[in-house]
């Protein structure tokens, strides 16, 4: 044992010896229960809130999918109706051969539509949009984002790429 050891042992054994009265150990575990039975009640209360507002946000949501035209799934409109026009898009790369091809963009929330090949090195799609303007590209084998050679508008997709831009307008 070393010095320090000895000085700290004797240390200790020199202060005085309190005992705890025989209140001291209900006291501590009825602060205890006290303790445990407030942090309950405030669970209990909290998962409550948090049920109400779960139902509450669906309700408000259900309604909203209800009540306006909200779409149940992300999905692309192509109903056949008034205001929509038919838009065929054709990506015939120069350089190379896909094996698959499909398009994206905001029209079909980014969703990709796989599109038909129409001959050597041409892929075609039909789809149905109200007037507007809509970033779109095309995704090369699945993996390859291209923008449309065949359109002049390109902005920046915020990743440091390029989307084409496609403008619908009433016939």
């Amino acid at each position: 044992m070393e010095a320090w050891e000895k000085k700290l042992i004797d240390h200790l054994e020199s202060l005085p010896q309190v005992s705890p009265g025989e209140s001291f150990s209900s006291k501590v575990i009825s602060s205890i229960r006290a303790e445990q039975e407030k942090r309950e009640s405030k669970r209990i209360h909290w998962f409550d809130f948090k049920k109400v507002l779960a139902f509450s946000l669906a309700g408000v949501f259900l309604g909203l999918m209800l009540l306006t035209d909200l779409p149940l799934s992300p999905r692309l409109e192509t109903t056949n109706g008034f205001g929509y026009e038919k838009v065929e898009l054709v990506f015939c790369p120069s350089s190379q051969n896909p094996r698959t091809v499909a398009v994206a963009g905001d029209f079909s929330k980014w969703d990709s539509l796989q599109m038909k090949k129409v001959r050597d090195n041409c892929w075609s799609v039909t789809i149905q949009l109200k007037p507007g303007h809509y970033q779109y590209g095309f995704l090369v084998d699945g993996e390859q984002w291209v923008p449309d050679p065949a359109s002049l508008r390109q902005v920046s997709d915020g990743f440091g790429g390029i989307n084409s831009v496609l403008v619908v307008e009433n016939n």
